[in-house]
């Protein structure tokens, strides 16, 4: 495995933001930590995107994969075109920073005793994300839906066998890999299973994280989740090995609260450095994110064509908003990766990100401003880290 070569490692005693500086791939040291997102962009539209450099930037494609169907037809595949197509292949980023990573909806153990009876489709998977291994994700569980209405959770699998997955794709990938290799984190365990899946993780020394927030919105206020986000980064802080570790964050819902008939919904997306992130990934909405929309789709359209504001933290409708998915999707990651470029700066100015982020009017306003007070680690936590 590849390491990533850390230079520096700038923590906020005040909450679990950080700065860490180092290079990795062939991305200059100032890469834009927001990555594009590949099936909503293209080459014109990144090239005429105020001017970015392409070694700054992290081109990512994420994929659900539903059935074990889906990954068995791709083994038996054998036109090229097809296997690109899965893979969402692009020619012009083929010098570019590019990463693929799955989530399954099935659990592969249910259909082969070994991940190395499907050794082919690893295969694809390390060539096709070429600069950074992500081991897949898989769901937790479902839950079927019927008339929208959801009816009882159907396990998937189960906290051991998510272990084992782990361990052995690591494995694996180890023996033909010379690409730094990402460990998922899934929030949909109980907190007590993911503080012993960071405590397995670190000794093991996987020191490389992704968390999958399944569409779920990063919102420090949510306790539910942000408890498991607390406990993930108290025990990587407590470790001593905080230093080499890298934090990616992704599949997140763009919006905390997505209304349609609001002028502005509070962003998610821009709190991904809260989780303790240093690099944010693409945004995924739940599938059913429009269901009493039907007989609506010009306002659902202008909806999902709302912009990013820096200034306030709201993603707002504007007159220039522009309807086209690709163009919008780009515009709004180019807006969010600049705005943690500034979140950056105010920090190491001096060190304190809070003083940055009660100046945005979301922070203040969104849930009686307690994102703020969520994210503040108590005295004695602090004596503790540090």
């Amino acid at each position: 495995m590849t390491e990533i070569n850390i230079k520096e490692a700038i923590p906020d005693k005040n909450s679990f933001f950080n700065v860490k500086r180092f290079k990795i791939g062939n991305l200059n040291q100032d890469f834009l930590i927001k990555t594009m997102d590949i099936p909503n962009t293209s080459k014109k539209l990144w090239q005429s995107n105020q001017g970015m450099k392409e070694n700054r930037l992290i081109f990512e494609k994420t994929k659900t994969i539903k059935s074990f169907e889906d990954l068995k037809g791709l083994l038996n595949e054998s036109n090229d075109k097809k296997i690109n197509n899965f893979f969402d292949k692009k020619t012009w980023l083929n010098h570019s920073f590019t990463l693929f990573h799955a989530t399954l909806k099935f659990n592969p153990y249910n259909h082969v005793k070994k991940l190395s009876e499907i050794e082919g489709f690893w295969h694809y998977y390390y060539t096709f994300s070429k600069d950074a291994l992500l081991i897949p994700n898989i769901v937790k569980d479902k839950t079927p839906y019927e008339e929208d209405k959801p009816q009882k959770k159907e396990e998937i699998v189960s906290f051991s066998e998510y272990m084992r997955f782990v361990d052995e794709l690591y494995q694996l990938f180890q023996q033909m890999n010379n690409k730094p290799i990402f460990v998922p984190i899934s929030l949909k365990f109980s907190i007590t299973e993911i503080k012993q899946l960071i405590e397995h993780y670190l000794s093991k020394e996987y020191f490389y994280y992704w968390i999958d927030f399944e569409s779920r919105p990063a919102d420090p206020s949510n306790s539910a989740i942000y408890a498991k986000i607390r406990q993930i980064n108290i025990l990587l802080r407590n470790s001593k090995q905080f230093d080499k570790c890298v934090m990616f964050v992704t599949n997140l819902r763009r919006e905390i609260i997505s209304n349609i008939k609001d002028e502005n919904s509070p962003a998610s997306d821009i709190l991904g450095t809260l989780c303790g992130a240093n690099i944010i990934g693409v945004n995924r909405d739940p599938a059913k994110y429009f269901p009493e929309m039907r007989d609506k789709p010009i306002k659902a359209i202008q909806h999902k064509a709302r912009l990013f504001d820096p200034e306030s933290y709201y993603y707002k409708m504007l007159k220039n908003n522009n309807p086209n998915k690709a163009v919008n999707i780009t515009e709004n990651s180019t807006r969010v990766g600049n705005e943690f470029d500034k979140q950056k700066e105010a920090f190491l100015e001096d060190l304190n990100i809070q003083t940055y982020l009660k100046k945005k009017e979301m922070i203040n306003q969104y849930n009686n401003g307690k994102i703020l007070k969520s994210i503040q680690l108590k005295e004695e936590v602090n004596k503790k880290l540090f």
